[in-house]
C-alpha cells in the first residue's frame, strides 16, 4: 500500500481464531458438526487523490446464496461515522485493482499421498471461483523459490502453469513469502493464499524477513498446512497479514478450502469512506460493521491516513494502473482451433491439387500409348518408344512434372521468367524458374508451419514465418550472386595472363579463350564458355564477351572487352596488353583482399547489429510472445515499433556504407 501499511490490532489475532473455526467446519467431513460462523474481515486499505479510503471487506463462513448486506454496511474513524459507498468489489469502477497469489508447496514431500495432484485440483478450483477481474500469480518453491506466472486475468495461463507444476528439492517457504509479496506489488488489494506441509529449511532466508515482508506490504496472507507440526509457523505469518491458517490433514479435502476462499473473495465489497480533514495524517482505527447471512460481521484495524496533497493528484487509473478487464468471449477469428483448421485445410487443398494433376497426366499418357499402339500395327512406321522425360530438379515423378508445368505456365503469364531466369544464371543456380518458384513457395509453407508449431498456434508467429520464407530466398539468390561475381573477380588476372600467354603462343582469340575454358573452372570457366558457344552460332565474340561482362557486373572485364574491340579495329599487339592489364588487375586484387581483411571486423559487426535484434524477436514471439503483444496491440507501441523499424534500417544502411570500402 502507497505511504503505509495496515497494522492489526490484537482484535485481529482473535478474529483469526474464529474464522479458523469456520473454515475448518466448511472443510470437515459431513459427519462432523460445523460452525455456522460467519467472519467478516477487512482485505485492505486503498487511499485515493481525492482524500477518500477505499476498504476492502469480505465475509468467511457464509452459505451458498448468501452475502453481504450492503445497505447495512457502516464505517467509523476514531470513533467517528464517516460517509461511504458500498460497491461490489467485481465492480470494475469500485477499485483499481485486485491481485492474489497462489504460493504452493512443490518441494519432495508434496510427492507423497497424492498431495501435489490434490493441490493442483483445489488451486484450479480456487482460480474458477475467483471473480473475472482478479489478476491471479502463482510462485513455487522447492529448493529456491519460482515465479511460475505473473499476476494475470488469463485463466487458462494460470491453470497451464499449475499443471506444469513439479515436486522435488527441500522448502524454501520464507523465500517464496517474500517472493509472493514482491510479485502483488503495492497497490491495490491483495491477498496471498499459501499451501505447504513442512517448514522451512530451503534457504537462508528467515521468518523475521518473511513476517516484515508481509506487514510491510499491506497484504492479506492467508495459509493452509497439510502438516499439523507447521500450523505454528504459518499462524505467525498470517497474524502478521490479518489473515488464516487452516489446518487440513486430508489433502483430499483441499478442494473444499480453497473453494470456501473463493467464495470469500468473490462476496467482497469495497467501500468508499470520506476521511475527515482532521484526521489525516495521523494512525486512526478504522472500524467496519455490517451484516450477511442474517448475522453482524464486523472488523477493525489501524491504519495511517495520508494528509491531503501526500497522494498525486488526477486519475486513479493512471496513479494506479488500469482496471483489468475481465476477458470478453472470443470471436471467431480469437478461438484457439481457427488457425489450426485453416492450417489443414490448406494442406488438404494443396493434396487434393497435387493429386488431381497427377492422375490428369497419368491419364492423358496412359491413352496417348494406348492409342500409338493400337494405330503401329496399320501403319509403316514402327511402334515409337515412350519418350524420355526431361531430368528436373524435383524428380520425374508425375507430380513433380505437373507442379513444374503448372508454376512454368504462371511465371510466363506473369512476365517473370526472363528476370528471375537472369537472376538464377547470375547466381549459378541450376534451375528453372518454374522449379525456383515451387522451392521458394515450399520454404514460405513450410516455415509458417514450423513458426506455427512452435509458438503452439500463434497468428504474428505465422506472419513471421510466412516472411521469413518469401524472404530468405531472395536473401540466397543475392548472397550466391555476389560469392560469384566476387570468385569471378579473382580468377580474372589469372585469366588473362593465360590468354595473354595462349595469343603469344599462336593462338587465335576464339582458340585462347578455349584454352581458358579446359584450364580453369569456376564462374570464369562457364562464362567463357558461354560466349564461345555464343560466338559459334554467329554472335561476334567481342558482343559475346562484353554479354559476360554486363552479366557479373565487371568493369574490369568491361575494360579487357574494350582492348580487345581496339585491337580488332586498329590492330596492336593484344598479348601485351593482357599481360599489362592481368599485372595491373593483380595488384588490384592484392590491395582489395588486404581491405577486405582490415575491414572484416566492421563487416561482422554489421551484420550482427543489424540481424540481432530480428532474430531477438522471433524468438520472442514463439517462446514468449506476451512479451511484444503490447506492441502491437497499443498505438504508442505501434509508434515504437515503426521508429524502431526506420533506425533499424537507417543504421544498417550506415553501417554498410561505412565498411564498404571501393577498390
Amino acid at each position: 500500500m502507497p505511504g503505509a501499511a495496515p497494522r492489526r490490532r490484537l482484535a485481529r489475532a482473535v478474529a483469526t481464531a474464529a474464522v479458523l473455526l469456520a473454515v475448518v467446519g466448511a472443510a470437515a467431513p459431513a459427519s462432523a458438526t460445523t460452525t455456522s460462523t460467519v467472519l467478516g474481515r477487512i482485505d485492505g486499505f486503498q487511499p485515493n487523490p481525492d482524500g477518500t479510503l477505499t476498504v476492502g471487506f469480505s465475509v468467511v463462513g457464509l452459505a451458498a446464496g448468501q452475502s453481504i448486506d450492503q445497505g447495512s454496511v457502516k464505517v467509523t474513524m476514531a470513533g467517528q461515522d464517516v460517509p461511504a459507498i458500498v460497491k461490489s468489489a467485481s465492480d470494475a469502477a469500485a477499485l483499481p485493482r485486485r491481485v492474489s497469489v497462489l504460493t504452493i508447496d512443490a518441494s519432495g514431500s508434496m510427492k507423497t499421498a497424492g498431495r501435489l495432484d490434490n493441490a493442483k485440483v483445489a488451486a484450479k478450483s480456487y482460480v474458477a471461483g475467483l471473480p473475472a477481474d482478479v489478476l491471479v500469480g502463482l510462485v513455487t518453491f522447492g529448493n529456491q523459490p519460482k515465479v511460475a506466472q505473473e499476476p494475470t486475468a488469463d485463466r487458462a495461463a494460470i491453470n497451464a502453469a499449475i499443471d506444469a507444476i513439479v515436486a522435488g528439492g527441500s522448502t524454501a517457504l520464507y523465500g517464496a513469502v517474500v517472493a509472493a509479496n514482491e510479485l502483488m506489488g503495492t497497490v491495490g488489494f491483495r491477498n496471498q493464499l499459501l499451501l505447504s506441509d513442512g517448514e522451512n529449511n530451503g534457504n537462508d532466508d528467515t521468518e523475521a524477513a518473511a513476517r516484515s515482508s508481509i506487514a510491510q506490504s499491506g497484504a492479506t496472507f492467508d495459509a493452509v498446512a497439510l502438516d499439523p507440526a507447521t500450523v505454528d509457523t504459518l499462524t505467525t505469518l498470517a497474524d502478521a497479514g490479518g489473515g488464516v491458517v487452516v489446518s487440513v490433514a486430508d489433502s483430499q479435502r483441499l478442494t473444499e478450502v480453497f473453494t470456501a476462499a473463493a467464495e470469500a473473495q468473490a462476496g467482497a465489497v469495497a467501500i468508499t469512506a470520506e476521511a475527515p480533514a482532521a484526521l489525516q495524517g495521523t494512525s486512526v482505527n478504522v472500524v467496519v460493521t455490517g451484516t450477511a447471512g442474517g448475522q453482524p460481521v464486523n472488523d477493525q484495524a489501524v491504519y495511517f491516513l495520508p494528509a491531503a496533497g501526500a497522494l498525486p493528484s488526477g486519475d486513479p487509473t493512471e496513479i494506479y494502473g488500469p482496471v483489468p478487464v475481465p476477458p470478453t468471449e472470443p470471436g471467431i477469428f480469437d478461438t484457439a482451433w481457427l488457425l489450426p483448421a485453416a492450417l489443414a485445410a490448406l494442406g488438404f487443398g494443396l493434396f487434393a491439387i497435387f493429386t488431381v494433376a497427377f492422375l490428369s497426366t497419368d491419364r492423358d499418357s496412359q491413352q496417348s500409348g494406348r492409342l500409338r499402339r493400337r494405330l503401329a500395327r496399320y501403319s509403316l512406321t514402327p511402334r515409337a518408344e515412350p519418350a524420355t522425360q526431361p531430368t528436373g530438379a524435383l524428380g520425374q515423378s508425375g507430380v513433380a512434372r505437373s507442379a513444374v508445368e503448372f508454376a512454368g505456365r504462371v511465371v510466363e503469364r506473369r512476365d517473370i521468367d526472363t528476370a528471375l531466369g537472369t537472376k538464377l544464371e547470375a547466381a549459378g543456380v541450376p534451375l528453372r524458374p518454374a522449379e525456383w518458384l515451387l522451392i521458394h513457395l515450399g520454404a514460405a509453407i513450410g516455415l509458417a508451419l514450423l513458426f506455427t508449431f512452435l509458438s503452439g498456434f500463434k497468428l504474428p508467429a505465422t506472419l513471421i514465418g510466412l516472411a521469413i520464407g518469401l524472404l530468405v530466398p531472395y536473401g540466397y539468390l543475392a548472397i550466391k550472386d555476389e560469392r560469384r561475381k566476387a570468385r569471378f573477380a579473382a580468377q580474372l588476372p589469372d585469366t588473362l595472363q593465360l590468354l595473354a600467354g595462349s595469343l603469344a603462343a599462336g593462338y587465335s582469340l576464339l582458340q585462347a579463350i578455349d584454352t581458358v575454358v579446359r584450364e580453369t573452372d569456376g564462374p570464369m570457366a562457364s562464362e567463357l564458355n558461354r560466349a564461345i558457344v555464343e560466338a559459334r552460332l554467329g554472335v561476334p565474340i567481342e558482343d559475346a564477351l562484353e554479354t559476360v561482362s554486363r552479366r557479373m557486373n565487371s568493369v574490369d572485364f568491361a575494360w579487357v572487352v574494350m582492348a580487345v574491340r581496339i585491337q580488332r579495329e586498329v590492330g596492336g599487339n593484344l598479348a601485351e596488353v593482357l599481360a599489362s592489364v592481368a599485372a595491373t588487375m593483380r595488384e588490384r586484387e592484392r590491395l582489395r583482399r588486404q581491405v577486405e581483411v582490415l575491414s572484416a571486423e566492421g563487416r561482422l559487426s554489421a551484420v550482427i547489429l543489424t540481424l540481432l535484434p530480428l532474430l531477438f524477436i522471433c524468438y520472442l514471439v514463439i517462446a514468449r510472445p506476451e512479451y511484444l503483444s503490447v506492441l502491437y496491440t497499443t498505438p504508442t507501441g505501434i509508434l515504437m515499433i515503426v521508429v524502431g523499424v526506420f533506425l533499424l534500417v537507417a543504421g544498417g544502411l550506415w553501417l554498410r556504407k561505412v565498411v564498404k570500402v571501393e577498390v
